[in-house]
């Protein structure tokens, strides 16, 4: 296929369905378009009936239809869950054993990809995108492709599968609710900080979607922080030195 050549959606249909958070997708594309679309959501495919109308995979060539798609994808599923699940800006993993889950919250492009990919050889990953969770604390999958920097202007997106990612059929449920924050120049372990509810929900809200849309946002928020025991603010330098950190607040409760 040209680089050139134009992948507007003449002619399509919907080629895939995915989940993301329980909100079933359907992705409309073009025939060429077929297999590269199936290959990136590949983790996320499902047979669910559609609860959302289609998202058009549309653009000049394969790496910017698929670059577009996903943001696209997320904010239908995200329009369609308003005032219904708390959705944070955050990385998810969960432990494959337990199922229990860790959600690192940070604004965008500050680390959640890379602490997925990074952490889900270990840790099986949930989402590096949008946690959605339910007021009793289920953290719902959405195993979008993950966007890479390759070098190009638009990001690769990639199945995590594809990136050797580890994948569980568990439900996960909420036990870590971490603040991520990436400091190049910080030596030694991670530094965690115990915040407080009022400190914790002011960190944690800028990074969510719809918010104000719920009954009472601020308890919902609160309700989820008691739930772990505790938001935790992270200072660390790579993403592998949070492995122990989660392995320790993911470990089963006694």
């Amino acid at each position: 296929m040209s680089d050139s050549a134009n992948l507007r959606p003449h002619g399509t249909t919907v080629v895939a369905r995915v989940s993301a958070f329980g909100v079933v997708v359907p992705i409309r594309a073009s025939d060429d378009l077929r297999e590269p679309v199936l290959d990136a959501w590949r983790d996320a495919l499902t047979d669910d009936e559609p609860t959302t109308d289609p998202v058009d995979a549309d653009g000049l060539d394969v790496a910017s239809v698929l670059h577009h798609l996903s943001p696209a994808v997320t904010t239908r599923a995200i329009d369609a869950m308003a005032g219904e699940l708390v959705m944070l800006h955050a990385a998810a993993l969960a432990d494959p054993i337990s199922g229990r889950t860790a959600v690192l919250v940070a604004a965008s492009g500050t680390g959640k990809t890379t602490a997925s990919v990074t952490l889900g050889e270990t840790f099986a990953y949930l989402t590096d995108e949008t946690a959605a969770i339910t007021r009793d604390g289920v953290v719902m999958p959405y195993r979008k492709p993950l966007s890479i920097i390759d070098g190009s202007h638009v990001k690769k997106q990639i199945a995590p599968s594809a990136l050797g990612l580890r994948s569980t059929e568990l439900v996960g449920r909420l036990a870590a609710l971490l603040v991520i924050e990436r400091d190049p120049d910080h030596e030694g372990t991670p530094v965690v900080e115990l915040l407080d509810t009022v400190d914790a929900i002011a960190a944690i809200a800028p990074q969510s979607s719809y918010l104000p849309s719920m009954d009472k946002p601020l308890h919902r928020l609160a309700e989820l922080i008691h739930l772990v025991g505790g938001a935790h603010h992270v200072t660390y330098a790579e993403s592998a030195d949070l492995e122990p950190l989660l392995a320790r607040l993911l470990a089963a409760a006694p």
